[in-house]
């Protein structure tokens, strides 16, 4: 009974059909080739945002090398800039006769004519 009805029944192959049949295959293929394109631009783009998150970090890192350099020259700077003020004061001081008769006194045990050179024995730091 079954096999009578499925003689029965015909299928309409008219062009209406048939243009319905192409629209939704080419559908399908559109759609297929949106999806492997829009695959292909989403990887690329991956590549490019890794890419550039990779160069920015590098960056970062250097900026980051050369201010802790720049910040330890500062310092650098500073003390230089200290120690040759003491030597311009020093310079200053042995520009003056009194100054350099004054060293000459102390480390030398120089005297001017008529002074008498009385040394005293030093003081030990520690207790006996």
């Amino acid at each position: 009974m079954q096999q009578d009805n499925q003689k029965k029944i015909r299928r309409l192959t008219s062009e209406y059909m048939e243009k319905q049949v192409q629209m939704e295959e080419q559908r399908l293929r559109r759609q297929k080739g949106l999806v492997r394109r829009l695959s292909v631009f989403a990887v690329v783009f991956l590549i490019i945002l890794g890419a550039g998150g990779s160069v920015l970090y590098q960056q970062h890192v250097s900026i980051q090398k050369q201010q802790e350099t720049n910040e330890s020259l500062e310092k650098e700077l500073v003390v230089m800039e200290k120690e040759a003020s003491q030597l311009e004061q020093e310079i200053k001081w042995l520009n003056d006769p009194e100054y350099i008769a004054e060293l000459a006194r102390r480390d030398y045990f120089l005297t001017q004519d008529g002074e008498i050179l009385f040394q005293l024995p030093r003081q030990s730091t520690e207790d006996n």
